[in-house]
C-alpha cells in the first residue's frame, strides 16, 4: 500500500488546528449522477488530484477508515489501494434512494461509532471545522451545521456527524419510501451548528462551497 502524505494548503483559513480525536469513519458520499456537471464530479482534478481524493487528503489525519459510496466499485480500486488507511467501496442496499441510501450502507458498513459524512464535491472542507464538529457529539446521534440560505440558514446533510444509532431511524424512512436525507431527523437527537459558531473554524464557511455545475466549476478558477 502505497502512502499519500495528507495535503496541508494555506486556503485552509484555520486559525485554530484541528484537535486529535478517536478515529472515525470517513464517508465520502460519491454516489450521485453528476447531471448538471455533465460528467462525474468525483475525478475533476485540482492540482492534478481528484476531488474525491482531495477531500480524504483534508480529513485523513481523523479518519480510521475511509469509505465511499459510490455506484459502481471499480473506479475507486486504485484509489482504495494507494491511500494512507483502510478504505473500501459500500454500495447502495436500498436502489434508486439517492443519498440517504447512501448514508444508511456507510452507517452499517461503518468500524467505528463516528461517521464524518461528506459529499465529494466539497473541495474546501475544513479539518479544523470537522474537528469541532466531532467534538459536539457526545450525547448526540448526528451534529448537523445548518448553513445561510436566504433569512433562514438550512441543515448541511452532507457535511455532518452521525452515529451509528441513527440506523433504525434511517431504515424506516427508507422502508417507508421517503428519501430525504433529512427525514429521519424528527427521530433522533440532532446537535445543530449555527454559522456563527462555525465562524472561528472557518471565517468564510468556505468547507459549504459545492460544485454542481460547470458553470460553478469555473468560478472557482480551476482549469484541468
Amino acid at each position: 500500500m502505497n502512502l499519500v502524505n495528507p495535503v496541508e494548503e494555506p486556503d485552509l483559513q484555520n486559525p485554530i488546528n484541528p484537535v486529535p480525536t478517536p478515529p472515525i469513519t470517513l464517508l465520502v458520499m460519491a454516489g450521485g449522477r453528476s447531471r448538471r456537471m455533465g460528467r462525474d464530479k468525483a475525478w475533476l482534478e485540482i492540482d492534478g488530484v481528484p476531488l474525491v481524493e482531495r477531500v480524504v487528503q483534508r480529513l485523513a489525519s481523523l479518519a480510521g477508515e475511509v469509505l465511499f459510496s459510490a455506484r459502481e466499485p471499480a473506479p475507486y480500486a486504485a484509489l482504495c489501494a494507494r491511500l494512507p488507511l483502510p478504505a473500501a467501496v459500500v454500495l447502495d442496499r436500498y436502489p434508486d434512494a439517492g443519498p440517504l441510501a447512501g448514508l444508511e450502507a456507510g452507517l452499517a458498513a461503518a468500524a467505528h461509532d463516528l461517521v464524518f459524512a461528506v459529499a465529494t464535491d466539497m473541495p474546501f472542507v475544513n479539518p479544523a471545522l470537522v474537528s469541532h464538529l466531532l467534538d459536539l457529539s457526545e450525547g448526540y446521534d448526528a451534529v448537523v451545521p445548518l448553513t445561510p440560505h436566504g433569512d433562514t440558514p438550512e441543515p448541511e446533510p452532507l457535511h455532518a456527524v452521525y452515529r451509528r444509532t441513527c440506523l433504525p431511524a434511517i431504515r424506516a424512512q427508507l422502508d417507508a419510501g421517503r428519501r430525504r436525507v433529512v427525514s429521519f431527523f424528527d427521530d433522533i437527537q440532532v446537535r445543530y451548528v449555527t454559522p456563527e459558531e462555525m465562524l472561528p473554524f472557518d471565517p468564510a464557511l468556505r468547507s459549504f462551497v459545492n460544485v454542481n455545475t460547470p458553470e460553478e466549476w469555473g468560478e472557482l478558477g480551476i482549469t484541468n
